[in-house]
């Protein structure tokens, strides 16, 4: 009887452990896919700040707005008194402001440029979910 009960908690041990192991294979694998998204993303913000032909204000107006976005989202992920879905909000609420001071400081002309690529980044991307 104790043979028995020593093998079941052998094999329960096993089990545990095996599972334990494909969690963190799972969690591994799930950020370095979050992590090559991001950097094909950001690519791809790269181009298209490329494409839109910035003057070297522009360039600098942005990179100012987005330095202080950095802040802003490292002070509210840091708040502690927030809670998840509260930071989710004021994350939204700041990508909403970045952008909208990003597009102050294009032409029209560049506006209109920014659209018709974000358009066709959307359509390529339905197009990869629908492949799938």
């Amino acid at each position: 009887m104790m043979a028995l009960v020593a093998f079941s908690l052998i094999i329960s041990l096993s089990f545990a452990q095996v599972q334990r192991q494909k969690k963190v294979k799972a969690n591994t694998d799930s950020t370095r896919a979050v992590a090559a998204a991001k950097e094909d993303a950001g690519l791809n913000k790269r181009e298209m700040m490329k494409e839109l032909d910035l003057s070297k204000e522009q360039k600098s107006k942005i990179k100012e707005f987005r330095q202080a976005a950095q802040s802003k989202k490292a002070a509210i992920e840091s708040d502690d008194s927030l809670k998840a879905d509260e930071k989710q909000a004021k994350l939204k609420e700041l990508r909403r402001e970045l952008q909208k001071n990003t597009l102050s400081v294009l032409s029209r002309e560049q506006k209109m440029k920014l659209l018709q690529m974000r358009n066709e980044k959307k359509g390529r991307a339905m197009d990869e979910m629908d492949n799938q």
